[in-house]
């Protein structure tokens, strides 16, 4: 989608630029990527096929073991956790243990956490299973991986595994074989502009359709960094405009890059070098 896209995007969302206002100051140590988290699967933006899928896991209590598969910042372990509480209810607490296996990536951390976990007595509804999960499972080792397969296989009657990757091809095949394997795509332009225009409503944070556009542009599809890029502008400014944007991201201005490019196609050399030192 083009920049004009998401401008085009930003006058059917809210035609009228926002007043100009103070940001709001209520949790304003919690990072916006919490504070905005999803709950429910109705909140989940993007990937709607694979949502309502696992939307319907939880309407039969009957989920498998899973591996959700997608680039960073588009839900995957949101999603797990959704699906963890409509599935566990009051008892989500004692029943999740959540892990991210770039930090706890060795065999011991299944060997200890994960075995010890899944051999504690938790009280839950008929048909319930606990939950563990793995974000970003694809940074586990090969023995760490097989030592989860044997624990798969050894508490598949009280524990459901749900598996969140970048790189599905780096999970080995018998897990994979074990669970359903969902796919997540990079949201579009106009996802994360609504949801950048959401925040900024919610936090009376004062922006321009311009200043909006340049966090989309920042993100690439990414929410997550979408709203980072948007906290560290309004922290930093308390006004989304696209020199702030790309001041706080440290990126150059995308016309300072054409103009460069420009000047190279022209030949001149001096107003593409002139180009390059703004950036």
């Amino acid at each position: 989608m083009s920049d004009n896209d998401v401008i085009m995007d930003v006058d059917e969302i809210d035609p009228k630029p926002t007043k100009p206002s103070a940001s709001n100051k209520s949790n304003s140590h919690l990072p916006w990527i919490e504070k905005y988290r999803p709950q429910t699967f109705a909140d989940i933006v993007g990937n709607e096929d694979t949502v309502s899928r696992l939307a319907v896991f939880a309407r039969t209590g009957n989920a498998p073991n899973i591996i959700i598969a997608g680039p960073p910042g588009v839900g995957k372990t949101t999603t797990i956790l959704c699906l963890a509480r409509a599935l566990l209810g009051t008892s989500f607490k004692d029943a999740v243990l959540e892990l991210n296996a770039s930090n706890d990536r060795g065999i011991d951390v299944v060997r200890n956490k994960i075995k010890m976990f899944a051999q504690q007595k938790v009280t839950l509804p008929a048909g319930r299973h606990k939950i563990v999960i793995l974000d970003e499972a694809d940074s586990m080792t090969d023995g760490a991986q097989q030592a989860l397969r044997r624990t798969m296989e050894l508490y598949s009657s009280t524990t459901r595994f749900a598996l969140a990757a970048n790189n599905s091809e780096k999970i080995i095949e018998p897990i994979q074989s074990r669970c359903a394997v969902l796919r997540y795509t990079r949201l579009t332009d106009a996802q994360i502009l609504a949801k950048v225009i959401e925040v900024c409503k919610a936090e009376n944070l004062s922006y321009t359709e311009d200043g909006v556009s340049a966090v989309v542009f920042t993100a690439q599809g990414d929410l997550r960094a979408a709203l980072n890029n948007l906290q560290a502008t309004a922290q930093g400014f308390s006004h989304v405009s696209p020199d702030h944007v790309f001041k706080v991201c440290d990126e150059p201005h995308p016309m300072l890059v054409r103009n460069m490019l420009e000047a190279c196609i022209r030949g001149d050399i001096h107003e593409a070098y002139k180009a390059c030192n703004i950036c």
